[in-house]
């Protein structure tokens, strides 16, 4: 492993160059305390849901004729 060191480390961060993307792109979460691992991980799924800007569909016309039973 030693001996090929320098190639394994040039084929690590070309893979990480080439895979990081606008749409795709990588986090460095550090694992050594869980709670800090899940909170890292979660901020940055929420602030990616946060950035779609999803909003609901405007509804059907004829929708408000539904009736929700009680």
């Amino acid at each position: 492993m030693r001996a090929k060191w320098d190639q394994y480390t040039a084929a690590y961060e070309d893979a990480l160059t080439h895979c990081n993307t606008e749409w795709a792109r990588w986090h460095i979460v550090p694992a050594d305390k869980k709670w800090y691992r899940n909170l890292v991980i979660s901020s940055v799924i929420v602030e990616t849901l946060e950035n779609l800007d999803m909003r609901y569909p405007d509804p059907e016309p004829d929708l408000d004729k539904v009736v929700i039973p009680d």
